[in-house]
């Protein structure tokens, strides 16, 4: 099968293709600043260096460029992963518009000339109000947040999702796309860090996993926060596995993992490099929100596979294997 995968070396982009690579799928890349080293560290430099995958250089804003990429490459299906994040949409709200709306919009009606198979873009869970943030109205999240739950982002990135999962509902209506977002819950993994200079506003993960993989000193605020905590090769699998479901029912799915507080995961951390010195302070820095990932198992079978004490000892590793100067 032909892919195309739009923002493909980005964090859990590289993921996603290392498992299509896996698969025996030819895959092209499409991306604005392509990161192939960390492309390389997740799928393998051989495979980056030789002939398993294609990159080209391209915004989605350019409808034309986006067009004559797919078309070359014969893509049958598309995953679109390429977005301005959450902090830099709210610096640059016209730029967000543009990347987010306009971009999803360009992948939607490139694909519809191409007659693509299917279509899996990244919405987020955010479109539910953010994650870790205090909500105003937060006493709608008393209960489990249904897959259909309605909408009540706080942010511009939130909001440009929300307005992209109607969009996909009006494509699939009226001219018939087969497309599906996926709603990742809090994704973590080797990689993360590089997410904060893109707007993701997590510097607290390196302040919580990477700091103390490599024996330096750290402290987070707000240990009592709790999280959905995705490791990036399951978000990866589900993405994977929402492309190979020849037809979903829902607009946009909830990818959830397990539920935990930064003092949870402080612990495993703890156990898994005994002299780290990682203080985390009590509090929290935001509402804690249930998301119910029963449509996404219904849907295309996706249920998740990596525990945290697994997720975060394969973080830990990874964060210092890559730290050695003969992995670069």
């Amino acid at each position: 099968m032909r892919y195309l995968v739009t923002g493909g070396t980005g964090f859990v982009g590289a993921y996603v293709v290392a498992q299509l690579l896996d698969a025996g799928h030819a895959v092209t890349l499409y991306d604005i600043a392509p990161n192939l080293e960390h492309l390389s560290a997740v799928c393998g430099e051989d495979r980056v260096s030789g002939d398993a995958v294609r990159v080209v250089v391209g915004d989605v804003t350019d409808p034309f460029a986006l067009l004559r990429t797919m078309t070359e490459c014969g893509a049958e299906r598309v995953v679109h992963l390429a977005a301005i994040l959450s902090g830099l949409s709210e610096q640059n709200p016209l730029r967000a518009l543009r990347v987010n709306c306009e971009g999803t919009v360009n992948i939607f009606e490139a694909a519809l000339s191409r007659d693509v198979e299917k279509v899996v873009w990244a919405s987020t869970i955010g479109v539910f109000g953010t994650p870790g943030v205090a909500h105003a109205n937060s006493g709608v999240f008393a209960d489990v947040i249904a897959n259909d739950a309605p909408h009540r982002p706080d942010g511009i990135y939130g909001a440009c999702k929300s307005f992209n999962e109607r969009l996909a509902a009006n494509y699939a209506r009226n001219r018939g796309l087969n497309a599906v977002g996926m709603r990742y819950g809090f994704t973590y993994g080797y990689g993360k860090a590089q997410t904060v200079a893109r707007g993701t506003r997590v510097g607290f993960m390196t302040e919580l996993i990477d700091r103390p993989a490599l024996g330096q000193v750290s402290r987070v605020a707000g240990g009592d926060t709790v999280l959905d905590w995705v490791y990036v090769s399951d978000a990866a699998r589900a993405t994977v596995l929402a492309a190979e479901t020849t037809q979903t029912t829902a607009t946009a799915l909830n990818i959830c993992g397990e539920r935990h507080s930064l003092k949870d995961v402080a612990m495993i951390v703890r156990d898994l490099v005994p002299d780290c010195d990682l203080t985390v302070e009590d509090g929290v820095w935001g509402d804690s929100l249930f998301y119910d990932g029963s449509t996404a198992m219904k849907e295309i079978g996706y249920e998740p596979r990596v525990g945290i004490w697994e997720g975060i000892e394969q973080n830990i590793a990874d964060v210092r294997r890559h730290s050695q100067p003969s992995s670069r």
